[in-house]
């Protein structure tokens, strides 16, 4: 039986613990959870970089220009996915870094032909460095790359447990949404990705799962429960 391929969004967040400090128990509990679903699932990673650098965050407030912000925000994400790597291949699972933003001392530049072959090699694929280029979040990132693997979804993994109505941190009327369109979300201006993201998706008909990265077992859970978390599709 063919595995199921799934691209799964991480959040640079993995790497801190609850008070900021850098940590690898986090990233280490999820590279488990995909080793017990490896007979089942072939994952491709997109892994942001806010951990170390926000471009719209940190950039703005040094008064870094914002197209500068974004290519450091790239670098970031980058160095996440080397830790990534090396934390896979020490639990025993073989891992290809490919790199948007040409770097051949950390791992192969990003074509369709490489991803291929590592598909063949049953390998996770890690995806850095973005785009390539400014002004494309790592969310339109996951749905570019999502596209390249032929994913059958897309995991979101965030610090939140879905979507929301509204931002839950700031509206504490803000109700959970266990499945939701594209258009909604794009005409309610749901932020939980960006607007691109939602639009590329939604042209492609690609499923997006959102759920909180840091409960317990959270990609057992996903992969067993189809109400985990929330669910973005095309609709009817």
């Amino acid at each position: 039986m063919s595995k199921k391929r799934i691209l799964l969004k991480l959040t640079g967040e993995i790497f801190l613990d609850k008070n900021g400090a850098p940590t690898s128990e986090n990233v280490r509990s999820v590279i488990a959870q995909i080793k017990k679903l490896s007979d089942q699932f072939q994952f491709g990673i997109v892994v942001g970089g806010g951990n170390f650098f926000r471009g719209s965050q940190h950039g703005t407030r040094m008064g870094v220009r914002s197209s500068v912000g974004h290519q450091i925000g790239m670098l970031a994400t980058m160095m996440n996915g080397l830790m990534l790597k090396d934390f896979i291949e020490q639990d025993e699972l073989s891992a290809e870094l490919l790199c948007a933003m040409p770097s051949p001392e950390i791992g192969k530049p990003i074509s369709q032909q490489s991803i291929y072959t590592s598909l063949k090699k049953d390998e996770i694929l890690i995806f850095t460095g973005g785009t390539g280029n400014p002004y494309f979040t790592t969310d339109t990132t996951a749905i570019l790359r999502a596209l390249q693997i032929q994913a059958d979804q897309v995991w979101k993994g965030t610090s939140i447990d879905g979507v929301y109505s509204a931002d839950p941190k700031k509206d504490a009327t803000a109700k959970k949404l266990e499945t939701i369109t594209f258009k909604d979300a794009i005409e309610k201006q749901l932020g939980i990705m960006d607007l691109t993201a939602y639009a590329m998706a939604e042209q492609h008909d690609e499923t997006i799962r959102i759920f909180d990265i840091f409960a317990p077992d959270a990609l057992l859970h996903a992969a067993r429960d189809p109400q985990f978390g929330s669910t973005i599709t095309k609709g009817t």
